[in-house]
């Protein structure tokens, strides 16, 4: 925990802006009477997100259909050569289209800020009491701004220990592109099936045209995604306790291998997500001794010789991981699908706990093999 002060001023630049910006003021927000209010509320925000999502991507595409069509009845009368006047004539409608991409992107973080600030504000997280969750906070800022999970060195693990240096190039480039480069692509291949479909005859502006649902759709997909996770990150300070109760089944003793399966998923992505962070300091308070480098990775065990109630343990551990991260990962679902053929009387999955904590849900009950 940490004062607010200290909190601002142990940041700079654009995260210092954006902190300020979500947490500034919350106090004049009226507290919401019920849990059930909460959800609702926090449901509204997410429809209404992704309805301006999707508008300011028809509004973009549509703003620069027009400029493009204007532009166009320019063609042939700016320069004497017809290749350069050409050029000329790409070069502005390219220029003019990453201006608009950039005011678009600038308009959706901001966007993404502004939903980090209502969800917070639904939460009671705000930054005027005297002790404040630091973690929650930084977490908001940095899923409203899309930038990258912790990749340091994370108690003794290196998230990128068995990732090969291409795929940590590859993974950063896809981070860098994801909004702009996505788009390009989409508008490429979309071109491309318009015009298999409708034939080379179509007119550049009908083609545009065309393109705007597709932009729309984009748009809105991404701001789901945003603000599901910035959801997920909000909701944790108010789910731990559960989620660490429905980890360990009040057991003792078994906080060594809940460790070993948490690192594993942070092999798995190359990075340390918050939440499955704050669910690791949580359980490593129980055992200090615990050091990464003594075992082997958990995918390479042997699991034959694992007890029922270590795999029921494993299993429970990546569900929740899984839930709280819901990022796609081969080598941890092929993981997870060998451990469930060991224990397949519990039909739980990462989608249910993930459900459940969006939804206000209790989370579902465990039946184990061993009662």
């Amino acid at each position: 925990m940490a004062t607010p002060g200290t909190l601002l001023s142990s940041l700079q630049g654009l995260p210092k802006l954006a902190l300020s910006y979500i947490f500034k003021g919350l106090d004049s927000v009226n507290p919401v009477e019920s849990k059930d209010e909460r959800i609702r509320m926090l449901k509204r925000v997410e429809f209404y997100s992704v309805v301006e999502a999707g508008a300011l991507g028809l509004l973009s595409g549509l703003i620069l259909l027009l400029f493009t069509l204007w532009i166009e009845a320019y063609r042939g009368t700016i320069l004497e050569s017809e290749f350069w006047d050409n050029v000329v004539i790409l070069g502005i409608i390219i220029a003019v289209g990453v201006i608009i991409t950039m005011i678009e992107l600038t308009v959706m973080y901001f966007l993404s800020l502004r939903n980090a600030r209502i969800i917070a504000s639904l939460n009671e997280q705000s930054t005027s009491s005297d002790d404040i969750d630091e973690q929650v906070m930084v977490a908001l800022v940095n899923a409203g701004l899309q930038t990258p999970n912790n990749t340091g060195e994370f108690f003794g693990i290196n998230p990128r220990k068995h990732m090969s240096k291409w795929s940590i190039a590859l993974a950063a480039f896809f981070l860098k592109t994801k909004v702009s480069g996505s788009r390009a692509i989409i508008k490429m291949m979309w071109k491309r099936f318009a015009i298999r479909v409708l034939g080379r005859t179509v007119s550049r502006g009908a083609l545009e045209l065309a393109s705007l649902p597709v932009f729309a759709f984009w748009n809105m997909l991404v701001m789901r995604s945003t603000i599901r996770e910035l959801r997920m990150r909000s909701e944790m300070p108010l789910r731990e306790d559960e989620l660490i109760e429905f980890i360990t089944m009040d057991s003792t003793g078994s906080t060594e291998l809940c460790l070993d399966t948490i690192e594993e998923h942070i092999f798995c992505h190359g990075d340390v997500h918050p939440n499955v962070e704050r669910i690791f300091k949580r359980i490593h308070d129980e055992r200090v001794s615990w050091n990464s480098n003594v075992r082997n990775r958990l995918s390479k065990r042997q699991h034959d010789e694992f007890s029922q109630s270590k795999i029921e343990l494993e299993i429970r551990t990546l569900i929740v991981t899984m839930a709280i991260d819901p990022r796609s990962s081969r080598k941890q679902r092929k993981l997870f699908k060998q451990l469930k053929e060991r224990c397949e009387n519990n039909e739980i999955e990462p989608y249910d706990i993930t459900h459940s904590i969006l939804n206000g849900k209790p989370l579902p009950n465990w039946t184990s093999q061993n009662m």
